[in-house]
């Protein structure tokens, strides 16, 4: 792998460093994010809410808003239909939360990934209006591409308001309210709330009732904070594939900090069952990987109302049992994804390793886990990856991208051939007739060359910039911690260190990990590392650069610093 080293201008650095009162690594790391001036990089470092811009500035929010407002105070009936990830799932307990609030009681669904497929199809809807007709239904994190569906609930009298993120691959009708910066407002995509994410537009939708609300003089919401869903927001935000700047770096850094100190009785015990120790602070990663993937395994695997009850209810013993249940799935769902990803792993060996991409599929492969295998091939083989699983006479599954390479681009040269997809540059799911498969395979790749005739972009490892071994301490990753949480467009800083010795043999830990020890020249202070699934680590005695991240490691209530290697190269002397 290809490392580039950011350069950085050392004067304008330093003045950055001198005006902020902060470390030069840290005024490097900003100026080399485009913060140039002392005043962006402070906004950027200490973002707060009033930061956050006129939510009737997303074209269609004061609609959607004015007619919500018409259904509390006419009691009608209102139904939420969301997605099973921690976005859809977020953005539903967000607007039910609220809505209780007002003395309403919504119904929801969330699809069954396995029998009913992704979205709003006329399996899950069929199911959620079995209960009777709603006035009113708010779809979230889905819907942009349901034209049929739309215009079948507007035969039946439901009035529909869409709040989505992703990109329209079909013609939206005029039978619903819809807000989706992507589709509407594609000529403002410098604006900070642009690429929120579901959860992230459902908070701003919920900004503009509770605003509207108040120009109306309505007491309740004069009571109503936003700080009561941030968290939400907040968990949405990271778990998507979004950037985290703009207002949706306000929306996750604010949850993040409510993650924490709040008293939400789902979380509270998710993060017990997930072994977080929040109490030494939380980061974007405990999101991303420890509560993320719980919330998410339910839909996966089975019915994802577990998590949006987990996320409602106020009664521990329930939530405790809840919790439980979901880090079971979990447990079921990575020994399923282990399975896959093996099986993978022989296919792209013997039949696929010259390919632009990977199409692979199997009749044993479960649909709702094929996503996390397929992120995890992607990244390993820096090609993009789809996964597919078998259902009745329909493969189902997901694709992964890598940096460089538009998924949504690809897969709409492929979209004769499916039944139904949707997603974002870096994600898709899709479904299509099985013997369809060989012909998406010659169409995938046939599609990544006439889009990238020259190949590939070529993985590249950015260096942030060179540190002196002795500049790696507690202080220098307390301060790093300001630029949490880490995500798209806020890559989390790989540095580089220079001449490294190892003084012992690594020592193995699990199956593949290693954990390694390098001395400091100056202070002697022997700095711990790890390297999670190598083991081709250089020979001790042999001088070495590394790439690594600094991170804390908690363990038995303490906490200390350790290097995460990333990578390493002999050195040149």
């Amino acid at each position: 792998m290809e490392w580039f080293v950011e350069s950085g201008k050392s004067t304008a650095v330093e003045d950055l460093s001198q005006a902020l009162g902060i470390s030069l690594v840290l005024a490097h790391l900003l100026y080399g994010m485009g913060f140039k001036k002392a005043e962006s990089a402070s906004s950027f470092l200490n973002p707060t809410l009033q930061e956050l811009s006129d939510p009737f500035e997303v074209t269609n929010l004061k609609s959607g808003v004015e007619r919500l407002s018409q259904s509390i105070d006419a009691k009608e009936r209102i139904f939420i239909f969301g997605d099973y990830d921690v976005d859809g799932i977020t953005s539903i307990v967000q607007l039910i939360s609220i809505l209780r609030l007002y003395g309403m009681n919504p119904g929801y669904c969330v699809p069954f990934r396995l029998s009913e497929g992704y979205g709003l199809t006329r399996d899950s809807i069929d199911r959620a209006l079995s209960e009777g007709k709603p006035d009113l239904m708010l779809v979230v994190d889905c819907g942009t591409n349901s034209k049929d569906i739309l215009s079948y609930l507007k035969e039946l009298g439901i009035s529909v308001i869409v709040i989505d993120h992703h990109k329209l691959t079909k013609e939206f009708p005029d039978s619903a309210i819809l807000i989706n910066p992507h589709v509407n407002d594609r000529e403002k995509e410098n604006a900070p709330w642009f690429e929120l994410s579901a959860a992230g537009l459902v908070f701003k939708f919920l900004h503009g009732l509770i605003k509207y609300r108040r120009d109306l003089k309505d007491s309740v919401a004069y009571e109503i904070k936003l700080s009561q869903i941030i968290d939400l927001a907040g968990m949405g935000t990271i778990s998507d594939l979004v950037p985290l700047v703009g207002e949706n770096r306000i929306l996750s850094r604010y949850g993040l900090k409510h993650i924490q100190s709040n008293q939400r009785m789902g979380i509270v015990t998710l993060l017990e069952e997930s072994g977080v120790e929040s109490s030494f602070g939380l980061s974007g990663s405990d999101v991303s990987y420890r509560l993320g993937p719980r919330i998410n395994a339910s839909g996966r695997l089975g019915d994802a109302s577990l998590p949006v009850e987990l996320l409602l209810t106020e009664d521990r013993q329930f939530a405790k049992n809840t919790a439980r249940s979901m880090n079971q799935i979990n447990l079921d769902r990575q020994t399923i994804q282990h399975s896959i990803s093996d099986e993978a792993e022989v296919m792209i060996k013997e039949q696929l390793s010259d390919s632009l991409g990977f199409v692979l599929a199997s009749e044993n492969w479960h649909p709702g886990v094929v996503g996390i295998v397929a992120s995890r091939l992607s990244h390993k083989y820096n090609k993009p990856c789809i996964i597919l699983g078998r259902e009745e006479d329909f493969a189902k599954g997901s694709g992964r991208s890598v940096p460089g390479v538009d998924l949504v681009a690809v897969m709409k040269k492929c979209h004769s051939l499916l039944e139904q997809w949707g997603g974002h540059p870096m994600a898709v799911g899709l479904t299509l007739q099985w013997d369809q498969l060989a012909f998406l395979k010659k169409a995938f790749n046939e599609s990544l060359m006439a889009l990238y005739p020259k190949g590939l972009p070529e993985p590249v490892l950015t260096i942030a910039c060179w540190l002196d071994c002795e500049e790696v301490n507690r202080s220098l990753l307390e301060e790093l911690h300001l630029l949490q949480p880490f995500g798209q467009r806020n890559p989390e800083p790989v540095f580089g260190i220079r001449n490294v010795l190892f003084e012992e043999a690594p020592k193995r830990f699990g199956k593949t990990h290693q954990k390694f020890f390098i001395q400091k020249k100056k202070s002697k202070e022997v700095l711990e590392g790890v390297a999670w699934n190598r083991t081709d680590l250089p020979d001790v005695g042999v001088p070495v650069d590394l790439a690594v991240r600094l991170e804390w490691n908690v363990w038995r209530n303490k906490k200390s610093l350790r290097l995460s290697l990333v990578d390493w190269k002999k050195s040149i002397m």
